[in-house]
């Protein structure tokens, strides 16, 4: 099954376990969110890269190393190593995309304040992702490549222990990537803000959803809305 639907099949075959038996944060995922705009957002949420867990991180070298000329194609100037160490205010560390300087600030509108003018390598002047543009091409599905936090953005999966999961999304008030000179990450990116008069975070992120409940034969929509109708 996971051959077929992303190149990350042990990340996916734990994902699916965790998913199993992962508690729903009802609550945060009723808050109203405004769809993804590329044209408006420009890519904020990849700023920094994405932090990668360790197949994530071969996969995209081994990419990278039989498809660079394609890369190059779709206008993406990588360079030599494509996935650095990183480290992030104490709370993480580990493989992760590279990125370069961007102009984000001067091309963005009401681009935070605190994020840095840098951006992920892989992504595209249109505010495409490389990697899903690259998988598209080639008729796979568009996630095939995309490492499991790009895709899930805004959703976040707090524990990595099935009886511990909770899928949530953090809002302005819980975001926990808050530290002095630093205004969160999620929360503040076009499409986790809260956005009054909005759709609920379960529609809006419709298909996030419906991928991620598959792995694990689990509707989650419709347990949302089960619970939202008692």
């Amino acid at each position: 099954m996971y051959r077929a639907i992303a190149a990350y099949h042990q990340t996916l075959e734990w994902l699916a376990d965790l998913v199993s038996g992962m508690a729903l944060d009802h609550a945060a995922l009723r808050r109203p969110l405004q769809r993804c705009r590329l044209s408006d957002c420009g890519g904020n949420c990849c700023h920094d890269g994405a932090y990668l867990g360790e197949e994530e991180a071969e996969v995209i070298r081994e990419v990278v190393k039989t498809s660079r000329a394609d890369f190059e194609r779709l206008g993406v100037d990588l360079p030599e190593q494509v996935v650095v160490f990183g480290s992030w205010q104490d709370t993480v560390s580990g493989p992760k995309t590279a990125t370069r300087p961007s102009a984000m600030k001067e091309r963005i509108a009401e681009y935070p304040a605190h994020f840095p003018d840098t951006a992920c390598v892989f992504l595209l002047e249109d505010a495409r992702c490389g990697l899903q543009v690259l998988a598209q091409e080639r008729d796979l599905p568009p996630w095939f490549y995309k490492p499991v936090t790009c895709w899930l953005h805004p959703l976040t999966i707090e524990g990595h222990e099935v009886d511990q999961a909770l899928l949530t999304l953090h809002s302005e008030e819980n975001d926990p990537q808050c530290f002095e000179g630093y205004d969160g990450f999620v929360s503040r990116t076009h499409c986790g803000r809260t956005c009054a008069g909005g759709e609920p975070a379960y529609r809006v992120l419709g298909e996030e959803l419906r991928f991620l409940g598959d792995l694990a034969s689990r509707d989650f929509i419709a347990e949302i809305e089960a619970a939202e109708a008692e």
